[in-house]
């Protein structure tokens, strides 16, 4: 049987999409790029193109690079990654995965964190009126209450473990 060509891609803000990247490169021994070096006519050599970004917003970023090549990668096997700050919840991956449209992709999600060193200036903004909000706001739900305790610093829930699943999904094809 023939091995398996694969690939993986990724846009990276904060370095965990990076890490689970470079995570799942060592396990299927492949290669990786940058979304930034990613085009569609270099992707003929490969099987499996693997691509991973970081929610923003509800949104994977760097996805609509990979979606508007689908139409010239009709062969390809592609499997999405995100990385988030938030707890694997059912419920919200679900609506990830709507949100982004991915209904029709193999979709993983993998918790990351919260960086606040290395988040843009923007980003830090938008994250400080949240807390703010959250910090003031009467008559929190408990969900409130628990995303408001886990943003008020930098952490970090990333773990090599949370890839296997989609490795055991690359191998089993």
């Amino acid at each position: 049987m023939q091995e398996k060509r694969i690939i993986v891609v990724y846009k990276s803000k904060t370095g965990f999409t990076k890490r689970y990247a470079n995570w799942i490169k060592d396990e299927l021994n492949c290669r990786i790029i940058p979304v930034e070096e990613f085009n569609a006519t270099n992707m003929s050599s490969y099987d499996i193109i693997i691509f991973g970004g970081s929610l923003h917003t509800g949104k994977i970023i760097g996805i609509n690079t990979l979606k508007n090549s689908l139409p010239t990668l009709p062969d390809k096997r592609i499997i999405v990654f995100a990385i988030g700050a938030m707890p694997p919840i059912e419920e919200e991956i679900k609506k990830v995965r709507k949100d982004n449209s991915l209904d029709d992709i193999d979709f993983f999600y993998f918790q990351g964190g919260l960086n606040y060193e290395k988040m843009g200036i923007m980003d830090r903004v938008l994250m400080t009126g949240l807390k703010g909000f959250l910090r003031f706001k009467r008559n929190k739900t408990q969900m409130e209450q628990d995303t408001y305790e886990a943003i008020k610093s930098s952490y970090d829930h990333s773990s090599r473990e949370q890839i296997r699943p989609l490795l055991e999904f690359v191998n089993a094809r």
